[in-house]
Order: C-alpha cells, then sequence, then structure tokens
C-alpha cells in the first residue's frame, strides 16, 4: 500500500460484504489500496456468492482477508466483517463504491481530534452505468439533509475546521486540495430516529463501540445500518465531513434500486417500528412525527406489494389510515392502484416505458 503516512499508525479495518460482486470488487478493492492511511487490513466477507468473486478475492493473496459465508444477507456479513476486525477502528465499504484515496485518513483525524464523536461518515458524490457523475450527492440521496432547513448543519449543530494537511495524495486534482475541510458534529439521535442520513458505505468508528450498542441485527434486514446507526447515535456525537469521500455507485442492481423496492420498504417500515419500541420516551414526545412517518412508511410499503399481494397491500394501507390518521395524495394514489385490474396497470407501465417517462 503507497501513500502518505499519517501518524498515529493505528490499524484501521475496512469491512466489505460482498455478494456476487466481480464486476465491481476489484476497483473497490484497489480503492482502498491506495489510501495515505496505510495501516489497513481488508476484510471481504464473501456472503454466498456463486460468480467469480472468490477467485477474483483470491487474486489478491495475503492483501485482502476473504471470510467465505452461506448466504444470510447485508446484516450477517457485516456482523461477521466487523467481528473479525483487528484494528482499532473500523470502516464500513461497499463491494460496488469507490474510497477516496484522502478518505481513512481524513476521519481518522476526525476521531482522533473529537473523543466524544463515536462516529463519523462523510459526503460522497456518485456515478451511474453511464458515467453521469452528481456531485455533493447526500443531500439529494437523504430527504432528511435535504428537507432540513440548513441541511447537514440544522441536523448536527456544531461545525469545525480540519485540517487536512498530510491526508491527501501528491496527486489529487487541483479542484480538490483545498488545506481544510467543515466537520460537523453533534446530537443526531432525535433526527435519525426519524430517517437515516449517515451514508453506510462512509462510516468510520472505533472499534469499542461495538461493546457499547452491539453489532447489527439480523432482524432489521436490508435496514440494518440505519437500526445500528440510531442505536449508535444514543451513545454519543456524530461527526460529518462536508466533502466527498467517497464515489457511490448507482446501478439497477443495487439493494437501493427499484428492484428490491418491496424488501427495502418492508424492513424500512419494522427498523422503524423498532425504533419506536425501543424509546418509547421518545416515541410519546414526538408522537405526531412518529405518527406521519409510519403512516407513510405503511403507505410506501402497500404502493410496493401492489403487484406482488394486493391483499398485503390493501391491510398495509388500511393500518396507514386507520392506525395512523394519513390521508393524502400519496393515500388515493395507493387506493387507485389497488381498484385498478393488475392487466390495466401492467399496460400503463409498458406504455411508460416504451415513452420513457
Amino acid at each position: 500500500m503507497s501513500g502518505v503516512s499519517v501518524s498515529p499508525p493505528g490499524l484501521i479495518s475496512v469491512v466489505i460484504p460482498a455478494y456476487n460482486a466481480q464486476h465491481s470488487l476489484r476497483a473497490t478493492l484497489d480503492s482502498v489500496l491506495a489510501q495515505t492511511w496505510t495501516n489497513t487490513e481488508i476484510i471481504v466477507v464473501d456472503d454466498g456468492s456463486t460468480d467469480h468473486t472468490a477467485d477474483l478475492l483470491a487474486s489478491y493473496g495475503d492483501r485482502v482477508r476473504a471470510i467465505r459465508q452461506p448466504n444470510g444477507g447485508l446484516a450477517s456479513a457485516r456482523r461477521t466483517g466487523v467481528a473479525a476486525a483487528r484494528g482499532e477502528l473500523i470502516a464500513l465499504m461497499d463491494a460496488d463504491d469507490l474510497c477516496r484515496p484522502e478518505r481513512l485518513a481524513v476521519q481518522a483525524r476526525v476521531l482522533q481530534r473529537w473523543p466524544e464523536v463515536v462516529l463519523c461518515c462523510s459526503d460522497f458524490d456518485s456515478f451511474d452505468e453511464q458515467g453521469r457523475v452528481n456531485v455533493a450527492y447526500a443531500s439529494r440521496y437523504y430527504a432528511t439533509i435535504g428537507r432540513a432547513p440548513q441541511g447537514i448543519h440544522s441536523l448536527l449543530a456544531q461545525a469545525d475546521v480540519l485540517d487536512l494537511h498530510g491526508c491527501l495524495p501528491p496527486d489529487t486534482p487541483a479542484e480538490r486540495t483545498g488545506p481544510t475541510t467543515v466537520v460537523h458534529r453533534g446530537d443526531a439521535y432525535r433526527a435519525v430516529a426519524h430517517g437515516n442520513f449517515v451514508h453506510p458505505p462512509t462510516i468510520l468508528f472505533r472499534r469499542r463501540l461495538l461493546d457499547t450498542v452491539g453489532s447489527f441485527e439480523l432482524e432489521a434486514g436490508s435496514m440494518c445500518d440505519w437500526d445500528w446507526v440510531v442505536r449508535v447515535a444514543g451513545a454519543g456525537s456524530i461527526a460529518f465531513v462536508e466533502r466527498p469521500l467517497l464515489d457511490y455507485r448507482l446501478s439497477s442492481t443495487q439493494m437501493s434500486s427499484p428492484r428490491h423496492r418491496i424488501r427495502a420498504s418492508t424492513d424500512t417500515l419494522r427498523v422503524a417500528e423498532r425504533i419506536c419500541r425501543r424509546d418509547e420516551v421518545l416515541y410519546l414526545a414526538d408522537l405526531p412525527h412518529f405518527r406521519a412517518d409510519l403512516g407513510f412508511f405503511c403507505a410506501d410499503a402497500a404502493d410496493a406489494e401492489i403487484d406482488n399481494d394486493k391483499r398485503k397491500a390493501a391491510e398495509l394501507l388500511l393500518r396507514s389510515v386507520v392506525r395512523f390518521g394519513r390521508v393524502d395524495a400519496m393515500t388515493l394514489r395507493v387506493l387507485l392502484k389497488l381498484l385498478t385490474p393488475g392487466w390495466a396497470l401492467a399496460a400503463k407501465r409498458q406504455r411508460r416505458a416504451l415513452s420513457g417517462t
């Protein structure tokens, strides 16, 4: 691993779950190997891949620790990876994203400077299969940031300037060579309980945090990251680096894509309910807000289920209206879909696909 060393040289474990990731994983691994923080271990949990992911990992030799397990999903792979980590710091990463060279060095410096910060995350750029790039994508990807009056500053009120000397590689492009960056930090518990804004592949935390809040819960499914981040936010301050430290790949196969919408919407509702049950005091204090959250999540899950199970969709929509009092344009839209024959919905989607709208 090459680059500029940053002191002190503590070991950082980078944990990457991978499932059938042969087409993207090499670029991901190479981006971690190019970090300016040189004391790293890379742990890839091959979660039952059926493609050539295992062969790709073998080609890296001892530069990558590969752990193979039967397919168990994201939470299972994250649990396995963090349990195997030997570093005092642990970074989360996904198998199709790219680290900026300074990512680990910058985030480690944040944790060194502010001991009360238990987790550091950052902004990120996104790119798609056509090569299109969206700069500083966090405020678009996370509605919690986008809706806040002052963006991330409304959620994490303290803002400080961080010196990046020694973190950046010598060949950093001119537009990214600024000697400082802004770090926002503060208590995020209440805000994140209503909706996540901590991007999991940008997370760095101290290993001992797992002793305090536990690991990722299997019951939280594909939303295990949100479930875990809420518990983390209850244990201390969160820091957000206002600088893209990751390039996030947008694709039709990723877990947040439309093809996985049923699972994502169902898991989101389940985790929202878990959050409310875990902290009854907060739930009652923010009751109108939580009722609005749960009503929306029920309606969204109903919308996702219409093509798969209309009866379940109807039950979810009824729950949204009766239990949580949600009646709005979304409610009417989902109700109209429920009353429309399946063949008519299919024909409408086909027309939209042909017209590109």
